[in-house]
């Protein structure tokens, strides 16, 4: 495609396409490319490139801000838990390609089959994670701070091959704040009605931001963040995420049992099979809430929830 790494970005035939401007790459640039890459190339010239992603990520020095671009077409099959670990800090993933050009990565072999964001500050943006094992546990485990899932779409491999929650934060408070989910898309197949969460955060988190996802699933245990026990989140920013779900009861969009929460929950809509007048949204005790709004009905709009409040 006629790519080459400049100190300013990467340009195609001596046209800038990527970095440079108001996005300058500051590390060294690799590509990735399962088509031609060889993992005993330079891997710094999409002519060049790598086979596979993890070695890429070896490749990498901390804190550089080294970018990986993965290749338009680019496929791995990806096996065990940590089959990707990015352990590398301050590093950048960036799949090119749109729709079916994207880079996929089938996590198969088994229900622990993960990628591992176990560094700070790593980005990770526009690429499919498809799932090829029945209700795979996790799609990314998260233990480093500073981590941005970006435009990441998580597929059902096919049928009965699915996700049990595409994102979790395992590791112990606070080690997985700042973590970002934005504008990810997660669609499972129509059969798909095990499925869970789309983040699981198992511990104390500050800085989380969750925004503009769509999530359209058949699962019964289906909200957007589950949190677990009384842990707590600060300082989140939760808004303008899509979610639609067939759970009957309990906490529709986000479940927190904590009461030292602190944040901004608005202007989220979420559909649901809850058709009593509970529509239980969650009890995220100390996060302020604006225009969120249930429906457990296919043909009107939500209504706000919780209640609006009144001039008193």
């Amino acid at each position: 495609m006629g790519y080459t790494n400049f100190p300013n970005g990467i340009t195609s035939f001596g046209v800038p396409v990527l970095g440079g401007g108001n996005t300058p790459i500051t590390g060294t640039v690799f590509f990735v490319d399962s088509a031609t890459g060889n993992n005993q190339n330079t891997g710094t010239e999409a002519s060049k490139a790598f086979a596979t992603l993890d070695y890429a990520i070896g490749k990498c020095t901390a804190d550089k801000g080294d970018t990986i671009y993965v290749m338009p077409n680019h496929a791995e099959t990806i096996t065990g838990a940590g089959g990707i670990t990015a352990d590398i800090a301050g590093i950048n993933i960036i799949g090119l390609g749109t729709y079916n050009q994207r880079p996929r990565f089938l996590m198969d072999g088994g229900t622990s089959v993960t990628f591992v964001v176990s560094a700070a500050d790593v980005t990770i943006r526009n690429i499919v994670m498809a799932s090829g094992h029945l209700l795979v546990t996790t799609g990314f485990n998260v233990t480093g701070k500073g981590c941005w899932i970006d435009q990441v779409e998580f597929a059902d491999n096919t049928t009965a091959e699915n996700w049990g929650s595409p994102v979790k934060a395992t590791g112990a408070a606070n080690t997985a704040d700042g973590l970002k989910v934005t504008d990810c898309r997660w669609v499972p197949l129509v059969a798909t009605v095990n499925s869970l969460e789309f983040i699981e955060i198992t511990d104390d988190i500050d800085g989380l931001v969750v925004t503009g996802n769509l999530i359209i699933c058949e699962g019964t245990a289906t909200p957007l963040v589950l949190q677990a026990g009384t842990k707590v989140m600060t300082n989140v920013f939760i808004a303008w995420n899509f979610l639609s779900h067939k759970m009957t009861a309990g906490a529709l969009f986000l479940s927190n049992g904590g009461t030292g929460n602190s944040g901004i929950v608005a202007h989220n809509r979420f559909g649901h099979a809850d058709v009593t007048t509970t529509h239980d949204w969650g009890a995220v005790t100390g996060l302020r809430l604006f225009d969120n709004l249930s429906t457990s009905v296919d043909n009107l709009s939500g209504v706000i929830l919780p209640a609006a409040d009144v001039n008193s």
